[in-house]
């Protein structure tokens, strides 16, 4: 996927839609909070109008986990990216005028087995024919929140959702 200034992204971004009957298998969540600071240049801030988020994933890799029982085979995929927020905001001055400004966050995150078993898989990936080339990486901001904390600054909650979905050939 083409992303700003032609940077290419290693995943797509859409929130998955399940039937009652569909699972995710593969996926972690992640909780991006952040305190943003407008940049000096910029005026402060009186209230958000509008976000626009975009992410770019940079690295997928199938990392092997070593629990020190030798058992091979067991596996997570680590996805490292970074989320581009763009705020869009009205100064707090008397013109109002609105102003943008743009943050990048990173994020790291390791998708394993789903569900869970604490005595069974532990999360990992168990197939010994586990082959990242046949999935396709996707993500989606499923919450955002935004609290003023002063004139210049802004804390971020966002929450991740990075999933796995077999390709169709």
């Amino acid at each position: 996927m083409n992303c700003l200034n032609g940077t290419t992204s290693l995943a797509n971004m859409a929130c998955p839609v399940l039937t009652p009957d569909e699972t995710l298998n593969f996926f972690t969540e992640i909780i991006l909070c952040e305190i943003l600071e407008i940049p000096s240049q910029k005026p402060d801030k009186e209230k958000i109008t509008n976000t626009i988020t975009n992410f770019v994933v940079t690295d997928v890799s199938v990392i092997d986990v070593d629990l020190g029982d030798e058992v091979e085979g067991r596996k997570k995929v680590a996805v490292q990216g970074t989320l581009k927020l763009g705020i869009e905001y009205s100064a707090d001055e008397p013109e109002q005028q609105v102003h943008f400004a743009k943050f990048d966050i990173p994020f790291h995150g390791i998708i394993g087995q789903r569900p869970c078993d604490p005595l069974t898989n532990r999360g990992l990936i168990l197939d010994p024919d586990f082959d990242i080339d046949d999935y396709t990486v996707n993500l989606c901001l499923e919450h955002e929140q935004y609290h003023q904390l002063s004139p210049r600054k802004i804390k971020a909650v966002l929450v991740l959702l990075i999933w796995l979905e077999p390709t169709t050939p």
